[in-house]
């Protein structure tokens, strides 16, 4: 077994190091030098328009691609090493439906927790906690064709979690479903993340990575163009913008130096503000100046800012 366990917390849980990936008879890669770091117990989402490479990613982490170096290392060994020794390790929840139809919940889990080699009062352990914590208990013996959008995202989800992997990787689990559906899946992702499991969330919808990640990548068209911790992400996009009723003269602006702004006539918009007190410690200085001020506006900056910044168009191109 591998000893993910002893694991300080400070060790990177994924390290991706230069990491490559074309297709066959593709002219292009669809991964190009691909460097990235997830510590142990992130909550970590993976932002990227349609084509920009994130299912290719997801893919060569949990083996339904074979990467061909070893750009992958799970806790500092190899991914193809971890595998071997410990498959359960890592759990994949995918966004296609991944159960038969024709079964019920409980005779897919147990179909699934069999191949992969859970068996006894240690398999039938795992499925009612399964069941239990995707509240499929009153759904567990209903054939899966019946069940909604929500009750069948919420089955990928406990047959994912059947093995109690410590690396969780969720590929748009909250695709087509209702909103209280969505919320129940946020929450519980949440809870799985405050067990201490590592967590890679890829979601078209921008709100959630918001409402529940720590850090975040972004990734366009095959390449890694940010990372980082989120809320020091959305700082860097905060803005004061202030509307003044007269322009600024040219006597003022080098006593305006110390502060990051562009001007465009009678607006002023400072960049990178990182709280309103450093919004009043601005507007004090323009008063200072003689600088009357019609009105103001603190953006306090969000994920979508930073998205729209770094690709320069939107998640759903």
């Amino acid at each position: 077994m591998y000893p993910y366990t002893t694991l300080p917390d400070d060790v990177y849980m994924i390290n991706i190091d230069q990491l490559s990936f074309r297709y066959p008879n593709s002219d292009i890669d669809a991964l190009q030098a691909i460097d990235m770091h997830i510590p142990k117990g992130a909550l970590f989402g993976l932002l990227g328009p349609n084509g920009a490479g994130k299912t290719t990613l997801i893919s060569l982490l949990c083996g339904l691609l074979k990467q061909r170096n070893n750009d992958i290392r799970i806790a500092g060994k190899p991914l193809q090493i971890v595998r071997q020794s410990n498959p359960a390790l890592l759990g994949y929840i995918p966004q296609e439906y991944a159960f038969y139809p024709n079964m019920s919940a409980f005779e897919n889990l147990d179909f699934f927790a069999g191949i992969q080699g859970l068996y006894g009062s240690h398999k039938l352990e795992r499925i009612n906690f399964c069941l239990n914590f995707c509240r499929l208990q009153t759904q567990a013996h209903h054939r899966t064709e019946t069940f909604s959008g929500g009750l069948k995202r919420r089955l990928n989800i406990a047959i994912g979690l059947l093995t109690d992997p410590q690396i969780l990787l969720f590929d748009e689990p909250t695709v087509g479903i209702d909103p209280q559906s969505r919320a129940f899946i946020l929450e519980q992702i949440q809870q799985l993340n405050s067990q201490g499991k590592t967590i890679i969330y890829t979601s078209h919808y921008m709100e959630e990575i918001e409402k529940i990640c720590d850090s975040v990548a972004i990734i366009d068209a095959g390449k890694l163009l940010l990372q980082g911790n989120l809320a020091e992400l959305k700082t860097q996009q905060r803005k004061l913008v202030v509307n003044l009723y007269t322009a600024i003269s040219t006597e003022v602006i080098p006593q305006l130096q110390p502060f990051q702004y562009t001007l465009a006539k009678n607006k002023m918009i400072f960049d990178s503000v990182d709280s309103l007190s450093t919004c009043n410690i601005i507007l004090k200085k323009l008063q200072d100046l003689n600088l009357n001020c019609q009105s103001f506006h603190y953006d306090g900056g969000n994920l979508e800012d930073v998205f729209l910044q770094i690709t320069k168009r939107s998640l759903r191109d």
